[in-house]
C-alpha cells in the first residue's frame, strides 16, 4: 500500500470518528447521550396522534353559511394546550427512539436509581419503574436535562441524525392532522 492510500485510509477512520462525536450531546446535568439513527415515520405518526383543534364556527347570515372564529379565547387557550402537548410528545418520541445514554457523571443518579423515582412519585404522576424505557424517558426529562437549553439541543442533534431538519418538525407539527 502505498502512502497516499494509507493517508485516505487514516482521513477516512478520522471522519468516522468526528461523525460520532457529532452525534453525542452533553446535557447541562453532564450526562452524555448519544443520538442514534430513528425512524421519521414514526416521529410522524406520534405528531399524528395529535390533532389541532377545529376553530369554532358561527352562522353569518349575510354569507348564508358557517364561518369560523379562529379568534374565540376558548379556542385560543387550546391551541395552546394542543401545542405544549403536541410538542412535548414529539420531544419524548425524540429522546426515546433518537438517543441512547453513553455516561453519566458521579453525583448524578443513573435511571435505575430510586432516589428521582420517589420524587417523581411524590408528584401523584403514573409510575412505571419495570418498564426500562419509561425509566429512561423520564430519567432524562426529570434528571439529565433540567434545563430548557438540554431539550432544544436534543431535538436538533436526534432531529439531524433522522434527516429532519428542526425547521421541518416545527412545520409538520402545524400539518392538518385526520381526527382518527
Amino acid at each position: 500500500m502505498d502512502e497516499k492510500e494509507d493517508m485516505k485510509t487514516i482521513r477516512a477512520i478520522a471522519d468516522t470518528k468526528k461523525g460520532a462525536q457529532d452525534d453525542l450531546i452533553t446535557l447541562s446535568s453532564g450526562v452524555v447521550l448519544r443520538a442514534i439513527k430513528a425512524s421519521p415515520v414514526t416521529l410522524i405518526k406520534v405528531m399524528t396522534r395529535f390533532p389541532r383543534p377545529k376553530p369554532p364556527t358561527y352562522f353569518m347570515e349575510k354569507m348564508g353559511r358557517e364561518i369560523e372564529n379562529p379568534d374565540d379565547p376558548d379556542y385560543i387557550e387550546r391551541v395552546k394546550a394542543w401545542e405544549m402537548e403536541s410538542n412535548a410528545q414529539v420531544l419524548n418520541a425524540l429522546i426515546l427512539l433518537g438517543t441512547e445514554l453513553v455516561s453519566v457523571p458521579k453525583g448524578v443518579e443513573k435511571p435505575s436509581g430510586d432516589k428521582w423515582l420517589n420524587k417523581y412519585r411524590l408528584l401523584d404522576m403514573p409510575v412505571h419503574p419495570e418498564d426500562q424505557d419509561w425509566r429512561f424517558l423520564n430519567w432524562v426529562t426529570m434528571i439529565a436535562a433540567p434545563d430548557d437549553g438540554d431539550m432544544a439541543i436534543i431535538q436538533e442533534v436526534v432531529g439531524r441524525k433522522m434527516g429532519i431538519a428542526e425547521a421541518d418538525v416545527k412545520s409538520a407539527e402545524q400539518f392538518p392532522r385526520s381526527d382518527d
